[in-house]
């Protein structure tokens, strides 16, 4: 322990300081934390001890608040979650130990209901990037992998189906796919799984049919019950009865329907004896216990073949309700069973699932283990029986086989993934270091080497030496020689004008601009602009004829449609076209000459110096138009070929000042602007009219804080459109208490 350092005053400042941020909402920027943990003397560990002590004593408080009250208190639970938010900041920021955040998620969801604990997970599912970043993962992925197991435990598989799903999505992506944590790589059986039913005829309150039929016949039908017996019946809306109507003593109503048949012991005894074979299926690989799970699966095919569920009760429509039951093994509850969708459905499912694994190669299972050909035979017709009664099982049988069918061959792509060792799904390059230490019966056989020419024979020339020595080229084929030969200049050929099929800017616009004019009256959906094609052949255009065209965008038009851009575009061309434009799109005719005529024109700017009066009110355009004229004012040379655009270097020195127009800002005065706010970008958003929601979804974006304020101003830009100008942002940055920015970007 250093000189000066304090373990019980560091506690409280740390504290105190813990309790303002909370109170103040800084879960992020940690203000007060900060400046109390570097105004402590003392080495960095003794601090963080502390840290992690102060903020544990904390969520004690709450956790001792919750356990304290009898009524659930959620106001408490969320300050617990801010508290926990607060400390990942803070390991962020090495003020305390990287494991604290979780130790604190294990001590409050062991000490909270149910109920409360989703939260609590919510919170944890959200922030599934945050555990996968370096800092967190590895001091955090067994106690997440912990507490997930715990609230497992602690759920019910029928009750909280929905909560148990999400636990395991999370798991799914927090760990990698290559992780073998959850694996059963040695295809160990749940043998612990016991299913308890009545073995006794004795104790059976069913009546025993063991003597009264063979094993061959099926169960008896439209026979009148007798005592001791339960009935069958085939309509579903006999699973709604009391624990009364259960009582074997009392007689059923007289009248059954003509499908339905007894249910004894014997059938009893059958459904639940498989559940043994389920749980251990090695049990089939004996010859007696293959023999008496083949007699109970036929007892069974046998039965839900010969009792069909109506179907016609499950023709109305019902509301899809997720519910996974725990069967009990009550004699009283057999015949309801029977009568279930989902009781079948699930024990047939069981079959297609142990069947695969019978037939199937496991990489662990012994030799031994091998089933006899009448044994393979039995299992693929059987197959075949459970698959038409799936389709049989209303509602939407059909369905339902074919997705089982679909799921069980999907799952041998993953045993036979199992059964190579888990290789990993990255695939990295070898290095040529151990290509070439490789035997040679890997290496790939070496390159056929060319053929060199007969000595003897005389030597011919090449193209390149007749090229230089100026003689006559021959190209392989006389018709190639001469197209090769019809211009001597290679270089004047691709530079003539035949050789451009662009058409102009005004003969492809022309028929668009045409379509826009309101005495032509031509609905809205018809106009060019909203035709993909020609907004592609468009753009292309505009970027050969007129490169200053995307160079000379303001930062307001970076997030219009490509209809709406053009729409302002071609508005803009129409006052540049002279008044006979052409009705059609001209292409450049083959002997190359180009109509000069728009070059010839004078620019608008001296036309109003010649003297022309212009109505600004006019070029500015109506409110309803979607883009504004005075975005395309620095547009004038959209006509401009690029020949004319010799100085390069003089017209790139200023861009930014004559691509933005008045007070708009341009994307790179957006970047310099977000790169000087840093942190500091949540205090303008809400001046720049961004509600919580916006800031929480920037928040959550991304990381970098230099990322998130710029995503603030674009998205007030996107927002304000044309308000969006420099004394807008000037005024807000000053209400932000950043004067000094606000006076530096003002200036500028």
């Amino acid at each position: 322990m250093t000189s000066g350092f304090s373990h019980e005053a560091c506690l409280k400042s740390l504290k105190a300081s813990v309790q303002k941020d909370v109170a103040s909402h800084n879960d992020d920027s940690v203000i007060e934390f900060t400046n109390a943990y570097q105004s402590l003397p003392g080495l960095d560990a003794d601090k963080r001890t502390a840290a992690d002590q102060s903020i544990k004593n904390l969520i004690a408080d709450d956790i001792h608040q919750i356990l304290k009250s009898e009524q659930t208190n959620v106001g408490v639970v969320k300050r617990a979650i801010r508290i926990i938010s607060f400390a990942v900041n803070v390991a962020k920021h090495g003020m305390c130990s990287p494991s604290l955040p979780f130790s604190l998620l294990g001590d409050v969801l062991d000490c909270l209901t149910l109920d409360l604990c989703d939260p609590v997970f919510c919170f944890i599912e959200e922030r599934v990037a945050t555990w996968k970043s370096t800092q967190f993962y590895t001091a955090g992925k067994n106690h997440l992998l912990r507490m997930c197991n715990d609230l497992l435990r602690r759920l019910s598989q029928a009750q909280n189906t929905v909560f148990c799903g999400r636990i395991q999505l999370f798991l799914a992506r927090l760990f990698p796919l290559s992780e073998k944590s959850a694996l059963n790589l040695f295809s160990q059986f749940n043998s612990d799984n016991v299913t308890i039913f009545n073995s006794n005829p004795s104790q059976s309150i069913l009546k025993n049919e063991k003597n009264a039929q063979s094993d061959k016949d099926p169960p008896t039908l439209n026979q009148k019950p007798q005592k001791d017996e339960l009935w069958l019946d085939g309509g579903a809306n006999d699973m709604e009865v009391d624990q009364t109507d259960l009582d074997p003593s009392k007689n059923r109503d007289e009248k059954k329907s003509e499908n339905s048949l007894i249910v004894d012991f014997e059938l009893y005894s059958s459904i639940w004896s498989l559940q043994d074979i389920f749980r251990s299926p090695l049990q089939c690989y004996t010859t007696e216990s293959w023999e008496k799970f083949a007699k109970n699966a036929e007892t069974v095919f046998r039965v839900f073949d010969s009792f069909k569920l109506d179907k016609q009760h499950f023709l109305e429509e019902q509301p899809h309700k997720a519910y996974f039951a725990k069967f009990l093994t009550s004699e009283k509850l057999i015949d309801l069973q029977l009568n279930d969708t989902m009781f079948r459905r699930q024990v047939l499912c069981q079959f297609l699932i142990l069947f695969q694994y019978l037939l199937g190669t496991v990489k662990f299972k012994s030799a031994s283990a091998m089933l006899s050909d009448k044994q393979t035979k039995w299992i693929g017709e059987s197959e075949t029986k459970i698959y038409a009664l799936l389709e049989e099982t209303p509602p939407n049988g059909k369905h339902f086989a074919a997705y089982v069918k679909h799921l069980l061959e999907r799952e041998k792509y993953w045993i036979s993934w199992k059964n190579e060792g888990c290789p990993s799904f990255i695939k990295v390059r070898e290095p040529d270091s151990q290509k070439k230490d490789a035997p040679e019966e890997v290496q790939s056989p070496p390159a056929k080497r060319r053929k060199t020419a007969d000595v003897s024979k005389p030597k011919k020339s090449t193209i390149a030496q007749d090229f230089v020595l100026g003689k006559p080229l021959g190209m392989g084929s006389p018709e190639l020689t001469r197209l090769w030969e019809l211009c001597p200049d290679n270089l004047a050929a691709c530079k003539s004008e035949k050789r451009s099929f662009l058409p102009t800017l005004e003969g492809f616009f022309a028929e668009g601009i045409e379509l826009m004019d309101p005495k032509n009256m031509v609905e809205e959906e018809y106009m060019s602009y909203n035709d993909p094609n020609f907004q592609w052949r468009a753009l292309r255009l505009l970027s050969q004829r007129s490169p200053l065209f995307f160079a000379s965008q303001p930062a307001q038009m970076q997030f219009k449609v490509v209809s709406q851009y053009l729409k302002g575009i071609m508005k803009k061309l129409s006052e540049e076209f002279p008044q006979n434009a052409p009705e059609t799109a001209e292409v450049v005719p083959e002997n190359g000459e180009i109509d000069k005529s728009m070059e010839e024109e004078p620019p608008r700017d001296e036309q109003r110096e010649e003297g022309e009066d212009i109505d600004e009110g006019e070029e500015d355009g109506d409110d309803d138009e979607v883009l504004e004229d005075d975005q395309f004012d620095n547009e004038d040379a959209l006509l401009n070929d690029d020949s004319q655009q010799e100085d390069g270097d003089s017209a790139d020195e200023g861009l930014l000042e004559a691509t933005v127009p008045g007070d708009s800002l341009s994307s790179d005065q957006v970047t310099t602007i977000a790169q000087k706010l840093g942190k500091e970008w949540e205090k303008l958003a809400p001046l720049l009219g961004l509600n919580s929601k916006d800031i929480a979804e920037i928040r959550g974006d991304s990381e970098d804080v230099i990322l998130r304020a710029r995503q603030t101003l674009v998205t007030w830009q996107d927002r304000k459109k044309e308000n969006a100008k420099r004394p807008a942002l000037v005024q807000a940055l000053t209400k932000a208490g950043m004067e000094d920015l606000a006076k530096e970007f003002g200036g500028n």
